[in-house]
């Protein structure tokens, strides 16, 4: 048994949570804490937190490469589910990779780790004890049900759900844990019980498909429970309210919810940032390699050409969520080599004759004759004032004409342009 976790250290730890979030709940009620702009954990509970801070999906089992998200956000917050070692090195990373992920911790503030369950249930997880020896990482809080309606309608609900689940639903659930995951059933439980009383007290019409589908096909009962709380419980509770990175996987399932409850904007910044990594790099494996990527560009610039990529895949293909994940990685590529700008600039540079002295009469000029020569070329300038010594005109020129997101990821390429292809240079050398 490691020294942290025996049920005596977590039943204390455990103790301290329950009574901040008591405190959090008296501070709630008399307007000293505002759902809107504070949080809980409060930043202080992390290290070096860094904005913008986005959290993995809970219970996601694709958030693998942690690597390939940490350069495009300021701190990532790991939400640690109670869950076996072998569950563990599936989701997240190698057990003996866990000094090496504190060190990084502690070292740079850029990833984050939070436990999503109570204390008590990681009882027996030994492998997990560093992490609570060396950051004492805080319960991520999501408000309780108790925080919007009485104790005697709570009851009332709870009781109706669990008369439904005793038909079908609780039977179904203990055959289908396997024997690794048995322990696990009085959390399932618990976890659905609040979603599906969160979603009755809240006059979610979605509710009435789950209590059919708990005597029809509890299976699929259970995955519309896990994405309404993802998706409409989550939004309303979850009082850290960071951005989450979803998979593919995860957005293809708010398809499943009817469609007044699904999330109108849609981010792709894991398979954007996986995307962009191959481009640009070796996806980074560690922390070293993280660095040396983070080093490389600056952090806005990274952020921005993520957010420009997002912004073309939902404007041009509304139609995503049908695609495979090759599909997606063509559309990016696509974005990605857009020759728009490029053609636009040397149709410029042919077709009309800026020679020095053509873009010297334009400059010096009066900005009524530098607006009607421009404007005379298709272009509206009339409140543009073209910097002549930052960017040549035929590129300024182009850039007029094209959508925002293909101009941002132009200007990233071209800032980094000889870093791009050194790496795709290094790359051809090692493949050979």
């Amino acid at each position: 048994m490691g020294k942290h976790l025996d049920r005596e250290y977590l039943e204390d730890y455990q103790q301290k949570e329950i009574e901040k979030r008591k405190r959090l709940l008296k501070d709630i009620e008399v307007g000293q804490f505002d759902l809107e702009k504070d949080k809980y954990p409060p930043d202080k509970r992390f290290v070096k937190i860094q904005k913008p801070v986005v959290s993995t999906t809970i219970g996601c089992a694709s958030v693998r490469n942690i690597w390939t998200q940490i350069p495009f956000c300021g701190s990532l917050i790991i939400n640690i589910p109670s869950m076996t070692r072998r569950l563990f090195e599936e989701r997240l990373f190698k057990v003996s990779y866990i000094p090496k992920i504190i060190d990084y911790v502690k070292d740079t503030g850029k990833l984050q780790i939070a436990l999503v369950d109570d204390p008590k249930s990681y009882t027996g997880l030994d492998f997990l004890d560093p992490i609570f020896e060396e950051l004492r990482p805080p319960v991520l809080f999501w408000l309780p049900n108790s925080a919007f309606i009485d104790e005697k309608e709570l009851t009332r609900i709870h009781n109706s759900f669990h008369t439904l689940a005793n038909v079908r639903f609780f039977k179904w659930l203990q055959a289908t844990l396997n024997e690794a995951n048995w322990q696990y059933y009085d959390i399932l439980v618990r976890k659905t019980s609040v979603v599906y009383t969160f979603l009755k007290f809240g006059r979610y019409t979605v509710v009435e498909d789950i209590e059919n589908l708990m005597i029809d096909d509890p299976c699929q009962a259970l995955h519309l429970l896990r994405i309404c709380g993802m998706f409409i419980q989550s939004p309303v509770v979850d009082v850290r309210h960071d951005m989450h990175n979803l998979t593919l996987e995860n957005i293809r399932e708010r398809e499943d919810l009817p469609l007044i409850y699904r999330p109108k904007e849609i981010q792709f910044q894991c398979e954007i940032g996986k995307f962009l990594l191959e481009k640009l790099t070796y996806a980074p494996k560690g922390p070293m390699a993280c660095n040396s990527l983070i080093d490389s560009y600056d952090a806005y610039d990274l952020q921005d050409v993520l957010e420009s990529l997002n912004e073309a895949i939902v404007t041009n293909h509304p139609d995503i969520v049908n695609k495979s994940a090759e599909e997606l990685s063509e559309i990016l590529d696509n974005v990605w080599n857009d020759k728009t700008i490029p053609r636009k600039v040397k149709g410029l540079q042919v077709g009309i004759p800026l020679s020095m002295a053509a873009i010297g009469t334009v400059a010096a000029g009066p900005i009524g004759a530098a607006g009607g020569f421009l404007a005379g070329l298709g272009y509206s300038v009339v409140d543009k004032f073209i910097n002549l010594e930052t960017e040549g005109l035929s590129e300024k020129l182009a850039k007029l004409k094209t959508k925002s997101y293909q101009a941002n990821v132009y200007d990233f390429k071209q800032k980094y342009k000889h870093r791009i292809v050194k790496e795709k240079e290094n790359k051809a050398m090692k493949g050979s």
